[in-house]
């Protein structure tokens, strides 16, 4: 017989189960079942009742194992031990019998790697007496390990309830933290996607609208109710169907998080519009999310912004440039003027052909310094219908030729603004030649041109029935030097000029344009109010006609940094008036002079190194305010509308470049002193 172990290994005895710390499920599942075996208690298989009697007589134990050759046959019970031998003939009949005749009549033997859960189900699912009987724990070779008693599964089984009541409670305050974080995050998931503003929707994977929120549908022009399985590609011009088609392709092959996107859409009751497109991949859902926004004032904002600063680009190349030929076409024309003082018929005729080209080159020029802000215009009362009609005079013939008819839609009038009458002119001119070249391949070609006023001012507006203008290019068509025509038939400045004109008259010029029906220019300028009866044109004081006599007690300063035009005009100061001319480079150099002499006329470039010529007149009327009164300003291009101003205001004639001998000769004549001071 063996000896009992320690009762209950490895168990808090009852009632510390609340006082100890909380097992989880895991760890109480996880308990060694060698540590619930409370003795190892045997029994002989084949030995005699009577000894097993004499056994637990001696032993505190209601269970004890069976064993044969070592191995656990079953499990022997004092209760019915008790049964076979207490009755009144049972010793002497029972006595010697075998002890397993003693043994309960369904044992619960397991091994030791059976699961816990499985030996607490088959031990605590007995019934009656059944249920109050050891458990034997055996080995792989049936070797007896102990007897468990049902009150430590049990305490185990309690243990493990109450684990399973901490997890459930745990898990039901997680459960519900998530169902509240779940709906929290539904709360504003809803938020977001009801007042988002941008527009917000779902698409199936072929590009079928689902649903989306108020202002996906306000900027899609969908109406109060959201249409069905709507496609979004029906919305997108036909130009932009191709790329929306691969775009999504992109999206299902790759499962690219996010594409986006530029389209144009035609939207019902708004027109045409840009929309920037935001397309992600759900791969959860297999669906498309899209988030769109309106940006059509946005990009037309930016177009604005680069031709503005295409244009002052512009304004600084064609002023210099034209600064730069004028100042070489001065000396050309000066010359031509000095030699056919003397010339013979023939070599006038020469000179008449060099003063034409120079003439027909400073044309040019101007028309170049039209893309910039022009120093010498003629700003004026205009009445924009008789403009108009004015324009439409002249553009009579090319009408004619082009089997066109046009129609003048005035308004009755008159429509004041304050510009430039020949500008204002071209860009009519302008706009109505474009139009009738868009109108050649059309049936019956109809220019419209028309006037009006409205909240911005007044307006006048050139429409054709042309081809119109394809929306990929309209943003580019103030572009400098950008043309649809060939080299042989246009340059690209056309438009840029007509743009440079308005803005230069404090106006803008707008487009609209519809392939196959056609477009529209409508320029907007500064209404102007005027008294009835006003005179439409600057009184000008005439230069003097009759020129001073030629004399040699006259004295000339030229302040000019361009060595051949002070060459030029030292000699034409020289041949119209006979007298002595000094040379200054720049504005130093001259008012070193003008402190050593007093001049008659003081001829000064505006343009120069070291000191400009505005500088050195402010400086000149500092010191020398007499002299002052003497200056004449000589420039190839003024630049910039202030300084343009400033000379305005200080009343100094301006000689613009290229000139003939002619035209100094009247200049200078108002600014030449009568009185003749005496030479040094």
């Amino acid at each position: 017989m063996s000896s009992p172990v320690p009762p209950f290994l490895g168990l808090s005895p009852p009632g510390e189960i609340a006082t100890t710390r909380s097992q989880s499920v895991a760890e109480v599942e996880a308990t060694p079942l060698r540590d619930l075996v409370h003795h190892r208690e045997t029994v002989a298989h084949d030995a005699r009742l009577e000894d097993a009697h004499r056994f637990f007589g001696e032993r505190l134990v209601d269970f004890a194992a069976l064993v044969r050759d070592g191995r656990v046959t079953g499990i022997c019970a004092r209760s019915q031990l008790g049964f076979l031998l207490g009755s009144r003939f049972g010793f002497a009949l029972n006595a010697r019998n075998p002890a397993h005749m003693a043994g309960v009549k369904h044992p619960l033997v397991f091994g030791e790697g059976t699961a816990l859960r499985e030996v607490l189900q088959a031990s605590l699912g007995r019934h009656d007496d059944e249920f109050y009987e050891d458990v034997a724990l055996v080995d792989g070779e049936l070797q007896l390990i102990g007897l468990i008693p049902v009150e430590a599964l049990v305490r185990l089984q309690s243990q493990l309830v109450h684990a399973q009541l901490e997890e459930m409670k745990r898990q039901n305050v997680e459960l519900f933290a998530a169902g509240h974080a779940v709906r929290q995050a539904q709360a504003l998931n809803a938020g977001l996607f009801a007042s988002n503003v941008v527009g917000v929707g779902l698409l199936t994977a072929t590009g079928r609208l689902q649903t989306g929120n108020e202002r996906l549908v306000s900027l899609l022009g969908l109406g109060p109710q959201l249409p069905v399985d709507m496609e979004i590609c029906t919305l997108l011009l036909e130009s932009d169907r191709a790329a929306w088609r691969e775009l999504l392709k992109e999206l299902q092959e790759n499962r690219q998080p996010n594409r986006t996107r530029d389209f144009e859409l035609e939207v019902p009751g708004r027109g045409r519009r840009t929309m920037h497109f935001s397309v992600g991949w759900i791969t959860e859902t297999s669906q498309l999310c899209i988030c769109v926004d309106d940006i059509t004032q946005q990009r037309e904002i930016e177009r604005h912004l680069q031709r503005e600063e295409k244009q002052k680009l512009l304004d600084t190349l064609a002023g210099g440039v034209a600064h730069e030929l004028n100042n070489k076409l001065t000396p050309v024309l000066g010359y031509a003027d000095l030699l056919a003082r003397d010339a013979s018929a023939t070599q006038v005729g020469f000179v008449n052909y060099i003063r034409k080209g120079v003439q027909e080159s400073a044309n040019i020029i101007r028309q170049l310094l039209r893309l910039s802000k022009p120093e010498g215009n003629t700003r004026e009362v205009v009445d924009v219908c008789e403009m108009v009609r004015e324009a439409a005079m002249m553009l009579r013939f090319q009408v004619r030729e082009c089997r066109a008819q046009m129609i003048l839609e005035m308004d009755p009038g008159p429509l004041p603004t304050r510009g430039d009458p020949a500008q204002l002119k071209q860009v009519v001119m302008n706009l109505a030649l474009n139009a009738l070249d868009a109108m050649a391949d059309s049936p019956q070609p109809v220019l419209r041109i028309a006037t009006g006023c409205n909240a911005a001012g007044v307006y006048f507006s050139v429409r054709d029935n042309g081809t119109g203008i394809p929306a990929e290019i309209i943003g580019r068509i103030f572009d400098p030097f950008f043309t649809t025509k060939g080299p042989d038939k246009g340059t690209g400045l056309g438009l840029s000029i007509c743009h440079g004109i308005a803005r230069q008259h404090g106006g803008e010029i707008r487009v609209w344009s519809k392939p196959n029906e056609g477009t529209c220019f409508t320029v907007e300028l500064p209404a102007l109010a005027v008294p009835a009866g006003a005179n439409r044109r600057r009184s000008q004081a005439p230069f003097p006609v009759t020129l001073p006599e030629r004399g040699s007690t006259r004295r000339v300063l030229v302040v000019e940094d361009e060595q051949v035009i002070r060459n030029f005009l030292q000699e034409a100061m020289r041949s119209l008036y006979g007298c002595m001319v000094d040379e200054a480079a720049d504005g130093h150099e001259g008012l070193a002079l003008v402190a050593e002499h007093e001049y008659n006329l003081i001829l000064s470039d505006v343009r120069m190194p070291v000191m400009s010529g505005p500088e050195f007149y402010l400086k000149l009327k500092e010191t020398h305010p007499a002299q002052a009164a003497r200056v004449v300003f000589v420039t190839g291009h003024m630049g910039q509308n202030p300084l343009q101003e400033d000379i305005e205001r200080w009343g100094v004639p301006v000689l613009a470049k290229p000139f003939t001998l002619d035209r100094l000769a009247r200049v200078c004549a108002s600014r030449m002193l009568e009185d003749v001071p005496s030479v040094a």
